[in-house]
């Protein structure tokens, strides 16, 4: 059977794409397709961040949701870094192999789980 899926990226509905490509400037990512109602961001690790509007229609929004995880290092120098630039984390929580944990939230409300992994396997 032929590869009939070539690509992927996570999209969401955007309430102002300049805000939210503000503030993934914050994080370093910027965007690499920009239209006047789409713009792309290339985050680390090969994932795609896409954004759209639909001018006044606002798309449904469905039960569950996605959010996107980065793997980060030294977690608690990123969050100071963070603060610094005005984002809001939550406090450093512990997860299953000494790993860490911490979230925010983009300013359309999609949530951006920053994860420093411990031990593997655990």
């Amino acid at each position: 059977m032929a590869k009939m899926i070539t690509d992927s990226w996570v999209v969401a509905e955007s309430g102002n794409i300049p805000r939210a490509v503000r503030f993934y400037a914050k994080l370093g990512i910027k965007p690499s397709v920009r239209m006047s109602s789409y713009v792309e961001l290339p985050a680390p690790g090969g994932t795609a961040i896409g954004f759209y509007t639909l001018g006044h229609r606002k798309v449904r929004k469905q039960a569950g949701g996605w959010q996107i995880m980065f793997r980060v290092n030294h977690i608690e120098k990123l969050r100071a870094a963070l603060k610094r630039k005005g984002v809001r984390t939550s406090p450093i929580e512990r997860a299953p192999g000494e790993s860490k944990l911490s979230w925010c939230t983009d300013p359309d409300g999609n949530r951006l789980t920053l994860m420093e992994f411990g031990k593997r396997g655990t």
